[in-house]
């Protein structure tokens, strides 16, 4: 990628930002902004759950026409420990991951329900603050291009953008414990 994209990406990020800032909430219409903006056809909101201490879908956006039935049915399903698949890896080590191939990286069959829908690459970083994660964004697209240590940097600094509106979000809640 090269630095036009990098600008995309961080204009996508900023278009997202206005979003949150309004509902504060990573919603459907976020999450798709965000997608689109990137050119991705799949997105997923994985929240931490801090009593069970794994991750659920709590959001998930497709692009019309693209055939994820079965990705569908099992991200709904399953919850994911801080050892177990790509979102899991990025909430363990809080670092964003970029892979042009899903089937190689992604845990099973999570991997061939997405390459059985056409989608070939992926990004996933932590929605997070200096002590907390809330959750992790993944991100699956078909013709994803290959990322840049500068791009990781980007994404990571954007889930700290996201970590900062959650904050407010949880500001007026009970305590919480680190993760």
């Amino acid at each position: 990628m090269n630095r036009r994209s990098l600008g995309a990406l961080k204009r996508a990020f900023e278009q997202t930002t206005n979003i949150l800032r309004i509902s504060s909430e990573i919603s459907l219409e976020s999450l798709g902004a965000l997608a689109e903006s990137l050119r991705c056809d799949w997105a997923t909101y994985w929240q931490v759950d801090p009593a069970a201490q794994v991750l659920r879908a709590k959001v998930t956006w497709r692009r019309p026409g693209v055939d994820s039935a079965h990705l569908a049915r099992d991200t709904q399903g399953r919850s994911l420990t801080m050892s177990e698949g790509v979102a899991g890896h990025v909430w363990r080590s809080r670092k964003p991951i970029w892979t042009n191939n899903i089937v190689q990286d992604m845990c099973l069959p999570r991997s061939l329900d997405a390459s059985e829908a056409g989608l070939h690459g992926g990004v996933w970083f932590a929605v997070q603050n200096k002590r907390t994660v809330y959750g992790v964004i993944e991100l699956l697209g078909r013709d994803l291009n290959p990322g840049t240590r500068e791009h990781l940097l980007v994404i990571e600094q954007f889930g700290f953008t996201l970590g900062k509106i959650k904050d407010t979000e949880h500001s007026s809640a009970a305590p919480r414990a680190p993760l």
